[in-house]
């Protein structure tokens, strides 16, 4: 799939030349139209379907991993383990993950990931120690990170058109997002002890050791749909064998290069710099969230689950609402304008002490992460060349996981650093938390980084200008800092 243009990658707002905005009837059947288009599609349909089921499933294994290793365990420390051994795999995967899906044929390596995936939660099932617990999830999660840039750099040669790319990336992350509620209802009925379907099996040994076994069995089910709908996708996944070949003679590629694209890459350099800090402040909401409901808006756990329940909300509301800003204004600028709004409604949330105000700015919250995160996977597709756009995706998976690790651990010591304390400012007393002051920097940190240099790079890439560090060597006669630097 060849390169768009800057102009391409979305239309510019009012149009080029003499032509007008659409209205809102017109972008309503547009958006209808290519609905409609996607689901005729049989191979994307096919996707799509296995990839909602599975994502019920991965819902429904993290109520019950996080249930299993606190009754067993009864700490706090260790259910945050389980949440790093989940996100860690990220830094060492995404290498990997670039060579295995720029040269294996992606659909195969869809439907092996699903299926060792199934089994290693199958394993967990019936597991009794943590600690191989903790071990068969790192495993799983390192899988993972190969399956999300085999599937992504899929898309665009399932999908044809940058709005249908665009609703194509809003249908996965819906349903990603969309399947909370519904896998909670699923745990609450599978889960041995407390479901009516199951009465009289906790008296069983092996289902009072292993009460959530139903529901991580039924994930394993889950990823073993995935891989069966994946393999009836008739359309090929990646380039075909001849023309891939013609294309690493003309641009030697070798395992340094693939390790280093992300930063060699101008434009992914710029996007994942974005990315990283867009992510962080998704990591300190989530690090400081219970305190910020308890301590400064004086809430309750049910207050925050409601607060978490419309920042997905929110979620929704942006993926829905992307359909038809992306028809009016180029993918660069939501991109920036959702750092801006993400990076500002956090500022707020900061200086609030009211919960009905913060109920507000988690919905407006939702709905920036959400343009953040689509937008940034669109261009890369519609940017990155198909024998690059693993190690793209590689790239976009790993640093948006890692970011979110590192939000959370620098926001939570921040806040626990700071503590809380009165500020007298002559006739006025604040009162100022640790809490609120790590959201703040956050904030900040994330609005900034909405003035990089990203229409720049679009255009660069738009008119073919050096990207890797062997092309600027002969092409500009100086070459980038080593990866180690970059």
């Amino acid at each position: 799939m060849p390169r768009r243009s800057v102009n391409e990658v979305g239309v510019e707002a009012g149009g080029r030349g003499e032509a007008h905005p659409p209205g809102a009837r017109e972008l309503a059947g547009g958006v209808l139209e290519d609905l409609r288009a996607l689901w005729a599609n049989r191979d994307f349909r096919r996707l799509w379907v296995g990839q909602s089921v599975s994502s019920i499933g991965d819902w429904l294994a993290t109520f019950a991993l996080m249930a299993l290793v606190w009754n067993r365990s009864r700490s706090a420390a260790a259910v945050a383990g389980l949440l790093v051994l989940r996100v860690v795999p990220s830094a060492f995967s995404g290498a990997v993950a670039t060579w295995i899906s720029d040269r294996w044929d992606r659909k195969r390596i869809l439907i092996y990931c699903d299926v060792l995936r199934g089994l290693l939660i199958m394993w967990v099932a019936v597991l009794d120690s943590l600690a191989y617990l903790y071990v068969l999830i790192f495993g799983m999660e390192f899988i993972t990170i190969i399956y999300l840039a085999a599937r992504d750099a899929s898309l665009p040669n399932l999908v044809e058109g940058d709005n249908r790319l665009t609703m194509a990336n809003s249908m996965t992350l819906g349903s990603a997002y969309g399947s909370i509620p519904l896998a909670a209802a699923v745990f609450a009925l599978l889960t041995v002890g407390s479901s009516p379907l199951f009465r009289g099996l906790e008296g069983m040994v092996f289902f009072s050791d292993h009460p959530y076994a139903f529901s991580l069995l039924a994930d394993a089910l889950t990823f073993f749909f995935s891989a069966l709908m994946i393999k009836r996708i008739s359309r090929p996944l990646i380039l075909a064998r001849e023309e891939r070949e013609a294309q690493e003679r003309a641009e030697r590629v070798d395992f340094r290069s693939v390790l280093t694209f992300a930063f060699r890459n101008r434009f992914m350099r710029t996007l994942t710099a974005a990315l990283a800090t867009g992510t962080l402040g998704g990591g300190a909401l989530f690090a400081v969230g219970v305190v910020y409901v308890h301590e400064v808006l004086r809430g309750n756990d049910t207050q925050f689950g409601f607060l978490m329940a419309l920042f997905g909300l929110g979620m929704l509301a942006g993926i829905v609402g992307l359909q038809f800003l992306a028809r009016v204004r180029a993918k660069w600028f939501i991109f920036k304008l959702g750092l801006l709004c993400a990076g500002g409604t956090l500022i707020w949330m900061s200086l609030l002490t009211v919960m009905f105000m913060a109920y507000l700015a988690a919905l407006v919250f939702g709905a920036a992460f959400s343009a953040i995160f689509l937008t940034g996977i669109t261009m890369v597709q519609e940017v990155i060349e198909d024998r690059n756009r693993g190690k793209a995706f590689a790239a976009f998976h790993s640093v948006s996981r890692v970011f979110l690790l590192l939000g959370a651990a620098l926001a939570a010591g921040l806040a626990g650093a700071v503590g809380d304390f009165r500020l007298h400012l002559g006739v006025f007393r604040l009162h100022v938390w640790g809490t609120t002051i790590a959201m703040f920097a956050a904030g900040v940190l994330i609005a900034s980084v909405a003035f990089l240099p990203l229409r720049q790079r679009l255009e660069e890439s738009e008119a073919g200008l050096p990207v890797t560090g062997e092309d600027l060597e002969a092409g500009a006669g100086r070459s980038l800092p080593p990866p180690s630097h970059a």
